[in-house]
């Protein structure tokens, strides 16, 4: 698969708006970052293919396959010491959390329920993972050690809870949740299971992601059955805003580089879905 990173990250300008990133034929989506900031690793598809996950360096240009499984490969997360990457896919029949090793290039399978499981990200000390799981009812959210065991229920209700996104200081998890009716974020303290809801608008709003202080989260929100866009707000939930312009396009998957001064995330703006980024100061 040929993939086009649009420009050496010295040679970009500086900009107001959306930029493109990443770019190709086929499909570059749910980007993740390196802790170096240089480096971005995404799900990637071509020509009806499943995705695989490729890593891309933003200074030389280049890019490298990671995994190649016929069955698909999304929505990677990288630990933060920059060992692993967590992903999940349905190579064994069913949407399954996997754990790369980015020394070894070693594939391991962590859950391996008879239900779906997905939307992985992990602690900031990198020894655990929490994640979506459809179970037997409604789909929760759990937490295992990074090896796949001492799995734990997190948040168990009625109504779909999934996307979760750990705090930088560890002390929270920021997830969407349809217990109130309507796909909101929420918070939840793993220690003693205090759930706090953030958002209560009549759009739904999904994936949110930290940033690196963890003072403001960003998230996806958009009329059901209409184009999603990026809203930013505060971690309390306050001073919530749109941070990328609506449009027939829709923006999905944000994610907060290391230093703090840019959201990557991935549009179909240009017809195939692409990554893209957004300057914060």
């Amino acid at each position: 698969m040929f993939l086009l990173l649009v420009a050496p990250l010295a040679c970009r300008q500086r900009s107001d708006g959306p930029r493109l990133l990443i770019g190709g034929p086929g499909d570059q989506r749910s980007p993740a970052w390196m802790p170096d900031g240089k480096r971005i690793v995404c799900s990637s598809s071509s020509d009806g293919f499943p995705a695989d996950l490729y890593l891309f360096d933003l200074e030389s240009a280049t890019s490298r396959p990671l995994t190649h499984d016929p069955s698909g490969d999304n929505s990677p997360a990288v630990s933060p010491d920059g060992r692993w990457i967590a992903f999940h896919s349905d190579r064994e029949g069913q949407s399954d959390i996997f754990r790369l090793d980015l020394t070894t290039s070693e594939v391991v399978r962590l859950t391996a329920s008879p239900f779906n499981d997905s939307f992985a990200a992990w602690s900031p000390d990198s020894r655990q993972i929490v994640f979506h799981s459809e179970g037997a009812g409604d789909p929760d959210l759990w937490i295992m050690d990074r090896d796949g065991k001492e799995k734990i229920p997190l948040v168990m209700r009625t109504g779909m809870d999934t996307t979760p996104a750990w705090s930088p200081d560890g002390k929270m998890i920021a997830f969407s949740s349809e217990a109130g009716g309507n796909p909101d974020i929420w918070l939840v303290y793993p220690t003693d299971r205090r759930l706090i809801r953030l958002t209560r608008s009549s759009e739904a709003e999904w994936k949110p992601a930290w940033s690196p202080d963890g003072r403001r989260i960003v998230y996806c929100r958009g009329p059901r059955g209409g184009h999603s866009r990026l809203w930013v707000m505060n971690a309390d939930g306050t001073q919530q805003r749109p941070l990328t312009p609506q449009g027939n396009w829709d923006d999905f998957d944000p994610a907060w580089s290391p230093d703090g001064q840019r959201i990557a995330f991935e549009s179909n703006r240009n017809g195939n879905f692409d990554i893209w980024e957004i300057e914060q100061r």
